[in-house]
């Protein structure tokens, strides 16, 4: 992207706060990626592949979870140059996520601050937009959660349900019990629940492995 275009789109969406700019930017790439415009305003991207794994990236430059919540703008990202995509984080069933003002510019620091609360549609949601990303060339990740009021000792049963339903679609799933931004989750982070959840998990992956003839993301 030229630095005056850039200019010019980073002095508008500052004038909107800061989630309304997230979701505008979000829903500029899906239109200019189905518009093919894309490369036009990004140029080549740099080839850089390399394995880790046993998955092949295009390049190392990825995008972390939480940019792209619902996995609707994988397409554009990877014409952006993102090597791989994290999506999410996902949970089982769609939730609202924090009560709104949860995203706050730091603007000396050039940061942001954000509680947002795993607000996404949903697993099923995210699974049926990952299937329609069929331009993408990178790895492709998926970020799961549990939903905000599922209780701890029921929360192995919300990850187990995403783990299952993303499986067919993710390169590798992330399992996210380290946001501050629900209530009680980093107490998952405890030794005993750390490894009872982790446990039931990789057991799982085992029984997902066989029945898919080896297949398996990462985990």
């Amino acid at each position: 992207m030229s630095p005056a275009l850039y200019s010019a789109a980073k002095s508008l969406l500052f004038q909107l706060n800061p989630e309304t700019a997230h979701n505008l930017t979000l829903f500029g790439l899906r239109m200019a990626e189905r518009m093919r415009v894309l490369p036009l305003m990004m140029g080549d991207v740099p080839s850089d592949p390399v394995e880790i794994l046993g998955m092949k990236f295009p390049n190392r430059v990825g995008l972390a979870a939480g940019m792209d919540k619902e996995a609707d703008t994988v397409n554009a990202f990877g014409q952006v140059g993102f090597g791989f995509v994290e999506v999410g984080t996902l949970t089982p069933r769609p939730q609202p996520g924090n009560d709104k003002p949860r995203l706050f510019r730091l603007i000396p620091q050039r940061a942001i601050i954000n509680r947002m609360g795993f607000n996404n549609h949903g697993i099923a949601a995210g699974v049926e937009n990952i299937q329609e990303a069929t331009r993408f060339g990178g790895v492709l990740g998926v970020n799961i959660g549990k939903n905000k009021l599922t209780p701890n000792e029921d929360a192995a049963q919300d990850y187990l349900a995403c783990l299952r339903a993303a499986w067919p679609v993710a390169d590798y799933i992330a399992i996210n019990f380290s946001s501050p931004n629900t209530p009680g989750l980093r107490d998952l982070q405890a030794a005993e629940p750390a490894a009872r959840l982790l446990a039931s998990l990789k057991s799982e992956q085992a029984n997902m492995a066989a029945e898919t003839d080896g297949r398996f993301p990462s985990s």
